[in-house]
């Protein structure tokens, strides 16, 4: 419920600066966050990463995100994050690329909500207990979805909300017994795309 309530703050706080940079920018006219936009193919940009574990740290990180608009109705997403979690006396570090299909049952218009899905590879560094020291690949999938507020035709913000399922994290207990970490959990980021 806090998650949910944290993505409806950003969502909403995106949605006010780019009605707010539109006005300054462009037509004040009644109905433009309606209006369709004229996008480039591709965009690239960076983007802040909150993530929440079932069992771990939640905090922010950075990462960033390539998105391609082959059409006004969908886009295909790749991206790369950085988090670290800590289990105890487990550390953590993962470098998740992940690949989403994004759908803008709308199309694309100055206020643009989103759904997605798609499923990602996580390099995964652990270190624990005992010298405990591996490198694991998992994989995971996600589902969610967000809103993209286009600022101008070549600059937009982006909120979103993805739940990931992951495998375990494999490491040992403080008794150097086998041990695995549950990691799925709740992923929010906060972007800055420009479009080409």
């Amino acid at each position: 419920m806090i998650i949910r309530s944290r993505v409806m703050i950003y969502a909403g706080a995106l949605i006010t600066a780019g009605s707010i940079c539109m006005t300054q920018v462009g037509s004040s006219r009644a109905g433009n966050i309606f209006d369709d936009v004229d996008v480039g193919l591709f965009s690239i940009g960076g983007r802040a990463t909150y993530f929440n574990p079932k069992e771990g740290d939640d905090r922010w990180f950075g990462g960033a995100q390539v998105r391609v608009h082959p059409i006004r109705y969908l886009a295909v997403e790749g991206s790369v994050d950085y988090r670290r979690n800590d289990f105890g006396s487990t550390k953590v570090h993962s470098y998740p690329v992940q690949g989403s299909l994004m759908i803008y049952p709308l199309g694309l218009k100055r206020i643009s909500p989103f759904i997605l899905g798609g499923g990602g590879w996580y390099f995964t560094t652990v270190t624990g207990p005992g010298g405990f020291d591996d490198t694991q690949q998992r994989f995971g999938g996600h589902v969610g979805g967000g809103v993209q507020v286009f600022i101008s035709n070549q600059v937009s913000a982006d909120a979103s909300y993805r739940h990931i399922w992951l495998e375990k994290i494999e490491s040992k207990s403080a008794s150097l017994d086998d041990k695995k970490f549950n990691d799925n959990g709740h992923m929010i980021t906060v972007g800055l795309n420009f479009h080409f």
